[in-house]
């Protein structure tokens, strides 16, 4: 659910900023950071994200891998060239910013700004935008990756891992049952969890089910995911106050 009826979102994404971090660790594959989850989260709690772009060279090896997600998502992928590190970090930078301004300028019904990004280097940025009377929305990529004084700086603030939970592997049963319909897994889901889940990530677990992969809530007569969720008597909806909605059964 947004924080404004006419909220219009802008979503502006340091891709390199955002993987670098997950490209460090141990057993990561290209590809494998999930992009959709950022875009759940911000509709379900600001609004229709109307612009969605991401920056970076584009020509990396790495992030070929992330080619379809980006283009299922309708983000527009704009290059950055890069000559060193540092020049490609600061392009990127700089092409972000300038959309940023672009957007003030000619779209102004653009109420919320969304950065995907922990540089510390984005911070006169969140000013500018929010003397503009605009809402900004930081996503850092974690904890380590994230500057402080711009968690401080954001109107809103959440991390990239925070929204995304690993889904686990559905259990393998042996005996062959009748269907499930969406409602009836998704109780089942909420069964199996300690206490709830939230909302972005009993979606995912939904879809991870090979009988719902397709699942679009749209096409049983729901605009949004957390409406459809209303409509399971057995579910209940709490908003978290740092931003998160959890679903869980009620007693």
């Amino acid at each position: 659910m947004a924080e404004q009826d006419n909220a219009m979102v802008g979503l502006l994404l340091d891709f390199e900023n955002l993987i670098i971090p997950f490209e460090k660790r141990s057993g990561y594959q290209p590809g494998s950071v999930q992009l959709a989850p950022i875009v759940d989260f911000l509709e379900e709690n600001f609004g229709p994200v109307i612009i969605r772009r991401a920056y970076a060279d584009w020509s990396h090896r790495g992030f070929k891998g992330y080619e379809r997600q980006l283009q299922d998502l309708g983000v527009e992928m704009i290059h950055v060239i890069k000559r060193t590190r540092d020049s490609m970090k600061n392009g990127a930078d700089i092409l972000l910013t300038a959309d940023a301004v672009e957007c003030l300028l000619l779209r102004p019904f653009v109420t919320d700004f969304a950065i995907v990004s922990g540089d510390s280097d984005i911070g006169p940025l969140v000013q500018k935008l929010k003397s503009h009377g605009k809402t900004v929305v930081v996503i850092g990529p974690d904890e380590k990756s994230t500057a402080r004084h711009v968690i401080d700086m954001a109107d809103r603030f959440k991390y990239y891992t925070d929204i995304v939970e690993p889904t686990p592997e559905p259990p393998k049963r042996r005996d062959r049952k009748r269907p499930l319909t969406p409602q009836q897994a998704i109780i089942s889901i909420l069964e199996e969890s300690e206490g709830g889940l939230e909302s972005a990530a009993l979606k995912r677990q939904l879809c991870a089910k090979k009988e719902f992969e397709h699942f679009n809530q749209k096409a049983l007569g729901f605009k949004t995911w957390t409406s459809f969720l209303r409509s399971i008597d057995r579910v209940a909806i709490r908003r978290r106050s740092d931003l998160g909605v959890e679903v869980s059964l009620k007693d």
